[in-house]
């Protein structure tokens, strides 16, 4: 597992930071150099209190304001289904008052800094990070945003569908490793969930505005690949027939819209040459002769002036903030 989730009392002396692949890490890699050497190397041990890489790890725990709101209502949808499952369904306003406590408390809690003793525990948010000056009615459009968008959640016919299924829900937001393309890749699915035909289909939620559905095919279908393997029983490479099997969506709670994708071997097969692809350029900047060890001066910033700099909760370590 990624290290932050790992970590215990007894565990801390047998860290090892082992090369792994996650969509999410092909897009650090694939935007910014820099941020990735941050995000999956500089921060190691930066849980350990006293730590000379303790701010880093502040860092890499961040999230802007827009990235909290879709965190919060992913983990409101994830509780949601789990209480379905056991038999217990919440009703909306009671979701919503959760949902609102969650907002207000963690608001309040990174406003205080709460983040710098316990990171894991108490979200941080970049904006009060780096001080910057956001008035009280801006976080408040925030929080109601964020309400809006877990109300479209009971308005929304895939969750919906998905709440009258609680039998054949198999997975929510489970943490799991695949081998693909030779490399070990990190999935963790919104919502895994067996279908009346003996086939699976597998729910991915976005919150935001706007996705590239080039992109989100991707990472659906490094996840189509994960339930052949885990609940298929697939071959390797698997059959069509097998491959037909599996469905895959995105649906959005913000407006409500899904799509859904067949998954077929071409598909499959672009994935993994792609996960092939950006994995060997990863691994080709391994410092020959050892397991996972980098050098910094190997991973450029970006272009002075770069618009990715302006959110990126690394931008001090790189000396973009401003007045430095």
């Amino acid at each position: 597992m990624p290290p932050e989730r790992e970590v215990t009392a007894r565990s801390v002396a047998d860290l090892r930071n082992e090369f792994s692949w996650s969509w999410s890490r092909h897009q650090t890699f694939d935007t910014c150099r820099r941020r990735y050497w941050f995000s999956h190397y500089a921060f190691w041990g930066g849980w350990q209190a006293g730590s000379p890489v303790r701010e880093i790890y502040i860092q890499k725990r961040l999230s802007t304001a827009p990235q909290w709101v879709g965190t919060v209502v992913h983990e409101l949808a994830a509780w949601v289904l789990d209480e379905v499952r056991r038999g217990h369904y919440p009703p909306p306003d009671r979701v919503l008052q959760r949902a609102e406590r969650v907002f207000r408390r963690q608001l309040d809690e990174s406003s205080r800094g709460l983040y710098r003793a316990n990171p894991k525990r108490h979200p941080g948010l970049v904006e009060h990070y780096y001080a910057e000056e956001i008035p009280d009615d801006v976080w408040e459009a925030k929080i109601q945003d964020g309400l809006a968008i877990v109300r479209g959640m009971f308005d929304n016919r895939v969750f919906l569908r998905l709440t009258e299924v609680p039998d054949r829900i198999r997975e929510v937001e489970k943490l799991s490793q695949v081998r693909i393309a030779d490399t070990p890749v990190w999935v963790s699915p919104d919502a895994l969930v067996e279908d009346a035909q003996g086939g699976f289909s597998i729910v991915d939620w976005k919150t935001g505005r706007a996705h590239v559905s080039e992109a989100v095919q991707h990472q659906l279908s490094v996840y189509a690949t994960y339930a052949l393997q885990r609940y298929v029983r697939a071959d390797s490479p698997p059959t069509a027939q097998q491959a037909s099997r599996v469905k895959t969506l995105y649906a959005n709670l913000r407006s409500g819209e899904h799509t859904t994708f067949d998954v077929d071997l071409g598909g499959l097969e672009a994935t993994a040459s792609l996960i092939e692809t950006s994995a060997g350029a990863m691994r080709a900047l391994i410092v020959e002769g050892t397991d996972n060890d980098v050098r910094e001066e190997d991973f450029p910033l970006l272009p002075e002036g770069s618009a990715e700099c302006a959110r990126c909760a690394f931008r001090r370590g790189c000396g973009r903030e401003p007045g430095q």
